[in-house]
């Protein structure tokens, strides 16, 4: 009897745990008469200098003693902010995935390059170290498999794919200061705003949607009050303007 109660529970587990993935595939179809919703995410209130992170060892090729943060990035002149991902909250149906497939994360200058990307659930991230000395990459994950591995100086890259959408943080134990985000979307209606805080999301069939920011600087909360919902009708182009206080 308490065998076959472990056995259940067994599989309620893995149903709660795994089946989600599997019962929420996104599924690509032709997509006539598409929509498109673009914007601006901008900053609110008085800008803030950026904090300094300290540069405390390998200054041979980390460089100076300080360097501005990247968590909060906004251009002074149209107050955008930039590496936030607008998306398309639980959708499931809509156009194919770009081609694109193989992606890179470098660390160079003691720096993940780049700061923040988005990619696609069991795509591949390639992650190389360019710097003449060892780092290691360290994937603060909680759905995927986390891990913590070292890179020797230009060494061979590492390659790694997440099968659950999810906002991974990724850090080097070797040089605190050092901060990326790799952002995984099970469906290719995401954009990252550029400099000036612009985004665009094309290919969008006709429908009622509710749009979303997630930015690394902001809580859930945060973020959460500031979605948008929109209705969306043949070949319409909907702009939104996501505004975001100092946190």
């Amino acid at each position: 009897m308490l065998e076959k109660l472990c056995m259940s529970l067994s599989v309620l587990i893995w149903l709660v745990a795994v089946a989600p993935s599997a019962w929420c595939e996104y599924e690509a179809v032709e997509v006539k008469d598409g929509c498109m919703v673009s914007g601006k995410v901008e900053f609110v209130g008085k800008i803030p200098e950026p904090a300094m992170l300290v540069v405390d060892k390998d200054r041979h090729v980390c460089g100076m003693k300080t360097r501005p943060s990247k968590k909060l990035i906004v251009d002074k002149d149209t107050r955008g902010i930039k590496n936030a991902v607008v998306y398309i909250v639980g959708m499931t149906k809509g156009k194919n995935f770009e081609a694109k497939w193989h992606f890179v994360l470098d660390q160079k200058e003691c720096e993940f390059v780049p700061h923040v990307q988005v990619i696609p659930a069991n795509s591949t991230l390639e992650i190389r170290n360019s710097d003449p000395m060892a780092h290691n990459i360290h994937a603060f994950s909680l759905k995927n498999a986390t891990f913590n591995e070292s890179i020797p100086s230009r060494g061979r890259p590492i390659a790694k794919s997440f099968g659950l959408k999810e906002n991974i943080k990724v850090g080097c134990d070797r040089h605190g200061w050092m901060r990326a985000w790799v952002v995984v979307r099970e469906d290719p209606y995401y954009c990252i705003t550029g400099a000036d805080g612009t985004f665009e999301i094309t290919g969008i069939l006709p429908g009622k949607y509710k749009i979303a920011v997630w930015h690394e600087a902001y809580d859930a909360e945060v973020l959460a009050a500031t979605e948008k919902e929109v209705s969306l009708a043949p070949d319409q182009e909907t702009r939104l303007s996501f505004k975001l206080p100092l946190d």
